[in-house]
């Protein structure tokens, strides 16, 4: 939608100016050409150098001079707008676990991690309309991002998420993990609200047991889709010793999959299991078929200033005044 408006339309009182300048000017002239005809006046006015049509012309240039700085001045401006429309949208938290076992290499040729950093980022340029947030966990929730449409941003936060490393700050901490999660979607204005949960490991750290924050989340009206990520049996899981010198060694890292059923029946979402780089790309797919809530974009109004068109006209009429002024045009004294 485009306007086109005068912030400072006073100053067109300059064309009326203008108007009456001209009407003044060529009322003078007729006057002139009343007078008595001198025989002799060819001569003298050749002698100067004066045109018959000089003081039109010099009328007319200052008009335009006048006309084209009133314009300029009363800044005409162009309002491109976009209005207020309705889109699908849906507030998600991505709440993924990056506790050291996602370092396990049984999703071939990356470890869990990368895989799982791969396909969180293909959902998220899929849904260009939600707002999305990001909160990691291990031995503890932490809110990487808060819920966005600025995706490239939590893109970015997506590819910098490394899994844990620090034994202190490592374990599987399940419950308080949706506590968080929950928190960042009870203030939104979706409609709908959804925690999506990717863990491989079972909850084993922090203050609230899984289902219990399962049961708060569902009385806030938010959905749990649960993924329980990897293969059951040992797994390859990398060892780097001092000398920089990796090796593995088999390990079993098995989740809690009744729990995490449990978790998302709770909150009437869906819980997904998957083994594989395409397996978990298939439950993305799927969580991407979400329901989705109409929601309203904010109204913005572009401006852009058109006022030194005007000004550059007025500029090349004055110039144009002064050149017949003191060129073939100038006045005999």
């Amino acid at each position: 939608m485009k306007n086109f408006v005068f912030a400072s339309p006073f100053w067109l009182a300059g064309i009326l100016f203008a108007a009456f300048y001209l009407f003044y000017s060529e009322k003078n002239m007729k006057k002139k050409d009343g007078a008595l005809f001198f025989p002799l006046g060819s001569l003298l006015f050749s002698a100067g150098g004066k045109n018959l049509w000089f003081g039109r012309v010099s009328n007319f240039l200052s008009v335009f001079f006048i006309i084209f700085l009133s314009l300029a001045l009363a800044r005409p401006t162009l309002k491109i707008s976009k209005t207020i429309t309705s889109t699908e949208g849906i507030a998600i938290i991505l709440t993924m676990d990056v506790s050291g076992s996602m370092l396990a290499e049984d999703f071939q040729p990356s470890n869990r991690m990368d895989v799982a950093r791969q396909v969180l980022s293909d959902f998220v340029e899929k849904r260009e309309n939600d707002r999305i947030g990001l909160v990691t966990f291990a031995g503890m929730p932490f809110l990487r991002c808060p819920l966005t449409t600025d995706h490239k941003t939590l893109l970015k936060l997506l590819n910098d998420m490394k899994a844990v490393r620090r034994q202190e700050l490592d374990g599987t901490a399940v419950g308080d993990a949706l506590v968080s999660s929950g928190q960042r979607l009870i203030g939104a204005i979706e409609k709908s609200k959804v925690v999506v949960l990717v863990t491989d490991g079972e909850n084993n750290k922090g203050q609230f047991d899984p289902i219990l924050a399962a049961r708060m989340l569902k009385e806030r009206n938010i959905k749990v889709y649960s993924v329980g990520i990897g293969t059951k049996g040992p797994v390859p899981y990398p060892v780097v010793d001092q000398n920089g010198q990796k090796s593995y060694r088999f390990v079993q890292i098995g989740f809690n999959e009744e729990s995490l059923k449990k978790i998302a029946e709770e909150t009437n979402g869906k819980y997904f299991s998957a083994s594989d780089k395409d397996a978990l790309e298939k439950v993305f797919i799927e969580i991407d078929t979400l329901e989705k809530s109409k929601i309203e974009s904010p109204t913005y109004v572009f401006k852009k200033e058109l006022f030194m068109y005007p000004l550059f006209l007025s500029v090349i009429f004055i110039c144009l005044f002064f050149i017949w002024e003191f060129g073939s045009g100038r006045r005999m004294e």
